[in-house]
């Protein structure tokens, strides 16, 4: 098929050349909506609040806000101007119907929306439980960990945090969370969490960019 002809099809995308990308798209693309895509969320978010008897979580304001962060998260990932219903809305909607209610209503090629949260879900524990003995990956953390020990306490407070921080940040249903946000949820100082995240972006684990915080690993 196609794929055999592309001389790309099993070329590798280095880490660096995907830090760009994300961030060419984050801080170049400021797509706006289509009023076919204005017309779809309305549509969805009226579909989403009749049936939320059905279920537990309830479906308010912040819902409407976070369907349109992620379609023009799904925008700028392509590189458009524009939101659309196609793909754009589409893609938000699957997402956000697996978040609340388990369902998958479309499938998006290789870049499987469900596949991707069953792999974070998977690798998360490797990133944030550094207790488990029997874990290969949570060697060189425990060595961290115990070489901390005879640092000062802030030092062990500014690793808590770090963890704390990327645990919100790959929990969150939007693209990114305002340092400020970051902050509040957290209740720590906002100078002890800057600094928290910018170790975390030089572990290339987030990334900043105008006050606003992204997961990237």
């Amino acid at each position: 098929g196609q794929e055999d002809d592309d001389p790309h099809s099993d070329d590798v995308l280095q880490h660096e050349f995907l830090r760009k990308y994300l961030h060419f798209a984050k801080t170049r693309m400021k797509p706006v909506l289509t009023e076919e895509a204005r017309e779809c969320i309305a549509g969805r978010y009226a579909e989403m609040r009749s049936r939320q008897d059905e279920r537990t979580l309830p479906v308010t304001a912040r819902s409407l806000e976070t369907i349109i962060r992620l379609a023009s998260a799904h925008a700028k990932a392509r590189l458009s101007m524009v939101v659309e219903a196609e793909p754009d809305v589409a893609a938000a909607m699957d997402i956000l119907s697996f978040a609340l209610y388990h369902e998958n209503t479309q499938v998006i090629g290789e870049n499987d929306v469900v596949a991707a949260g069953q792999k974070r879900q998977r690798e998360e524990p490797d990133l944030t439980d550094t207790s488990d003995p029997d874990d290969d990956e949570n060697d060189s953390t425990k060595r961290q960990r115990e070489e901390a020990g005879s640092h000062d306490q802030g030092d062990n407070t500014l690793a808590d945090l770090k963890q704390t921080i990327y645990q919100e940040l790959s929990r969150s249903l939007e693209d990114s969370i305002a340092i400020d946000d970051i902050a509040t949820t957290v209740d720590v100082d906002r100078d002890l969490v800057l600094q928290a995240i910018q170790q975390l972006e030089a572990e290339n684990r987030i990334m900043l960019s105008d006050e606003e915080v992204y997961l990237i690993d």
